[in-house]
């Protein structure tokens, strides 16, 4: 197996890109690792394909569990998103591997996918593989409940879909890194205001509000991210954020 590499949580001070934007996701198939499937064939095509530990994301749903409070109307759903402008997200493959077996992940629209959880000890030390180089795409949580769309985003949500952000990465951080950061909080809630927790979009945004029982303020965000207000308890986890986007 791999050594643990790879890492979107940054130390204090550092905006943390997530994403979040999903259409509904379809239920994974599972399938026994005998004959390669023509996906499994693209994923090992690939040298060096983009990867994430089975074991760290399913830290994030036991934390989705503990949270589930946040967003109690939501599932949890992934997303695959290109880390840059030129990797072709066409056409992607998900698999599950280990050396005892293999299952495909089936795909939706956007590159969203449910996990397939509690899948025994066959599984323990499995790999997800896409077919697309080491760093080419994010592996971000989606989490969203009914009546909320791109433009509008409900801020218990992005509180849990942070807290499931952070404990799927925070064990490939150095030690050192990862006590300060607990220390500090988290990424979710740091004491610190210098610490925050950006989602990115695909596109350029151009304002961002929250708004709450008549309260509204404004939200920063620069480019195509923004940084709601997680840690501010004065805001419900049901505030409203209202994003507006450029026309391109």
């Amino acid at each position: 197996m791999r050594a643990i590499a790879g890492l979107l949580l940054c130390a204090c001070g550092t905006a943390v890109h997530a994403q979040a934007d999903v259409e509904q996701a379809v239920a994974p198939a599972v399938e026994q690792a005998e004959p390669d499937t023509a996906a499994s064939v693209n994923v090992k095509g690939i040298r060096d394909p983009d990867w994430k530990p089975y074991s760290a994301m399913l830290k994030g749903v036991k934390r989705f569990e503990e949270k589930h409070g946040l967003a109690p109307g939501a599932e949890l759903r992934f997303i695959l998103e290109p880390r840059r402008a030129d990797v072709d997200m066409h056409a992607i493959a998900l698999r599950l591997e280990s050396d005892e077996a293999g299952m495909a992940i089936p795909l939706g629209e956007r590159n969203i996918f449910s996990l397939p959880v509690e899948q025994g000890p066959l599984y323990e030390k499995a790999e997800l593989t896409v077919n697309r180089k080491a760093g080419s795409v994010r592996w971000i949580p989606y989490v969203r409940s009914a009546a909320t769309s791109d433009t509008l985003r409900r801020l218990g949500d992005l509180r849990l879909a942070c807290e499931v952000h952070w404990a799927i990465d925070k064990e490939t951080l150095p030690f050192a890194m990862r006590t300060a950061m607990s220390a500090l909080g988290g990424p979710c809630n740091f004491v610190s205001q210098k610490g925050t927790y950006s989602f990115s979009e695909p596109r350029r945004i151009t304002a961002a509000t929250i708004s709450f029982n008549g309260k509204s303020a404004p939200v920063p965000f620069s480019g195509s991210s923004f940084t709601p207000p997680l840690r501010e308890q004065d805001w419900s986890d049901d505030s409203v954020l209202e994003l507006t986007f450029a026309d391109d």
